[in-house]
């Protein structure tokens, strides 16, 4: 039992890692894609209202698929503003999707450098002054004995820090090899 749950929290580690790692990459790639302003022309009309386009992507037919006249690509302000407001749109969402990358991959980071304390010295502080063979407190500042239902919410802590340190050390272990 005890080396199964010890491989299931190694596997869980394991994820939580290839997730962070996997973030960080995304947030790499959209930025990149960002700052390099990727913007394919010929892309720049492929909307719903029109429904075939020529080898420099301009409109040749309407939504319904009828031919479009010299006439309606002449209104070159109008297809010149619907080209800024897509650009701008496009170059919004890879801004978003950047951001969300890389909050995603800060976010992973912290839950790994939060795993960099053991959960035996975690509530070795000022604040007790007494402990007991498994880091927990037995007694606060003062010399007053811990309440069942303080020892309950410390244990509870202590268990959330056991599976953030040991995904650390995976995550460290790794690094090494």
């Amino acid at each position: 039992l005890l080396r199964e749950k010890k491989q299931r929290q190694e596997e869980q580690a394991r994820k939580e890692k290839e997730k962070a790692e996997k973030a960080e990459a995304k947030a790499r790639a959209a930025k990149e894609k960002l700052e390099k302003g990727r913007v394919n022309p010929g892309e720049m009309f492929r909307t719903e209202q029109y429904s075939a386009w020529d080898g420099e992507g301009l409109p040749t037919h309407d939504k319904e698929g009828k031919p479009i006249t010299q006439s309606q690509l002449d209104d070159k302000e109008t297809l010149l503003r619907e080209k800024k407001q897509r650009q701008e749109e496009q170059a919004r969402k890879e801004k978003e999707k950047a951001e969300k990358a890389e909050a995603k991959a800060r976010a992973a980071k912290e839950k790994l450098e939060k795993g960099r304390v053991n959960p035996g010295e975690m509530f070795r502080t000022e604040q007790y002054s007494a402990w007991d063979g498994e880091g927990l407190p037995t007694h606060d500042k003062e010399g007053k004995p811990i309440t069942q239902s303080q020892l309950k919410k410390l244990k509870k802590l202590q268990l959330a820090q056991d599976k953030l340190h040991k995904a650390y050390l995976q995550h460290i272990s790794d690094l090494e090899i």
